[in-house]
């Protein structure tokens, strides 16, 4: 399956942890349905070089995101509580 050229939506999932020896990691899955069958994949794994603030995980989830080909095919909606 070649996630560049699906046209479906894509559903992402992050996690970030600080290992014992204090690296931080950020995974990216991407979970979407092909063919009426749901597809999960791992992107990527990945090690934070600064803290996993909030701005260093977004920048980590666009590269990856870049890396992919797949940039362009995120959107953000604003929903008001």
């Amino acid at each position: 399956m070649d996630i560049q050229s699906y046209d479906g939506a894509l559903h992402f999932a992050t996690d970030a942890w600080t290992s014992p020896n204090h690296k931080v990691y950020v995974t990216v899955m991407v979970h979407f349905k092909h063919e009426g069958a749901l597809i999960s994949m791992l992107l990527d794994l990945v090690e934070v070089a600064k803290s996993h603030s909030g701005v260093n995980l977004a920048e980590a989830f666009m590269n990856i995101l870049d890396e992919f080909g797949i940039e362009d095919k995120i959107s953000s909606h604003c929903i008001e509580v």
